[in-house]
């Protein structure tokens, strides 16, 4: 199988879409930025398409009256949002904000979008999940 970059980053949701650009261009470079900005492009338009099956989930998920029955499918969620974002499902309206900055700014990669995501959640008081551990140690 030929390994190109759609291929590499599927790997790893994370990673760049141009991952040898990407190595070669810093943040702070014109080359840079547009690489970052068009990651960050990508990504959104990958999490519109996703968003109503997310939403569709989220509202079976509120039917289920057994209390570790919801959780289980909370986490369940939770863990393939993040398997294929990078963050987790409830993180998902954060990330959106921060990729829609960085779509205009550009700066940031799409790993430091999604742990500046995991930040701000964590510092407004959001549930510690485990599963966000990942994506600062497992997934970088």
């Amino acid at each position: 199988m030929r390994k190109t970059s759609r291929h590499i980053r599927e790997d790893n949701p994370l990673d760049s879409y141009a991952p040898k650009l990407f190595e070669q261009h810093p943040a702070s470079s014109d080359i840079g930025i547009a690489i970052r900005r068009g990651d960050a492009r990508l990504r959104l338009q990958e999490i519109r398409q996703a968003e109503a099956a997310v939403k569709h989930q989220e509202a079976l998920n509120t039917q289920i009256n057994d209390n570790i029955a919801h959780e289980q499918a909370e986490h369940q969620l939770n863990m393939q949002y993040l398997i294929q974002f990078g963050v987790r499902a409830d993180e998902r309206s954060q990330f959106q904000q921060v990729l829609e900055q960085i779509t205009e700014h550009g700066g940031l990669s799409l790993r430091e979008a999604a742990n500046l995501t995991h930040a701000i959640t964590q510092r407004n008081g959001s549930e510690d999940f485990s599963g966000s551990s990942l994506v600062t140690s497992g997934l970088t």
